[in-house]
């Protein structure tokens, strides 16, 4: 084998090994975007839940307080009860859609983070290109340069 034929190998090889690294990269940088975006849609899904429990309990609280407002001969009907009741709801919703504003805001962080992972992975795919196509250029000015040198023997 000539020094010819182990140049054009050892150019193809490196710039193949430069393609690989790219593309393996960029599988990475996608695979590692579509679990950020699942874990922002559970981060959400689990806001909803959240939220759905924090009414209920509002609700619940509610209750209570009725019962034990009516078991002490209070009229719940009207005064004092209803604006006890007005708050808890008022509060428990207000906690609710903070709970849900705070899942949203994790998803859509959790897709901002996708979105740069898919870029860099497109960036990694892109340079093992570059660098393939770098690598072929200097072995042939590398083997330019040889066959000048053996020339002038």
């Amino acid at each position: 084998m000539g020094i010819e034929t182990l140049m054009v190998v050892s150019a193809l090889t490196a710039a193949g090994g430069a393609i690989y690294s790219g593309v393996k990269q960029s599988q990475a940088a996608d695979a590692n975007a579509e679990m950020s975006r699942r874990a922002g849609n559970q981060e959400a899904d689990a806001a909803v839940a959240q939220a759905e429990k924090i009414r209920k309990a509002g609700a619940a609280a509610a209750s209570r307080a009725n019962a034990a407002m009516a078991a002490s001969g209070v009229s719940i009907g009207e005064g004092t009860p209803v604006r006890i009741n007005e708050e808890i709801y008022k509060d428990s919703e207000s906690d609710a859609y903070s709970t849900l504003l705070t899942g949203t805001r994790r998803r859509q962080s959790a897709y901002d983070q996708s979105t740069v992972m898919e870029s860099e992975g497109r960036s990694a795919r892109t340079a093992g290109y570059i660098n393939a196509g770098a690598t072929v250029l200097s072995a042939g000015a590398n083997y330019g340069m040889w066959k000048t040198s053996q020339k002038k023997r």
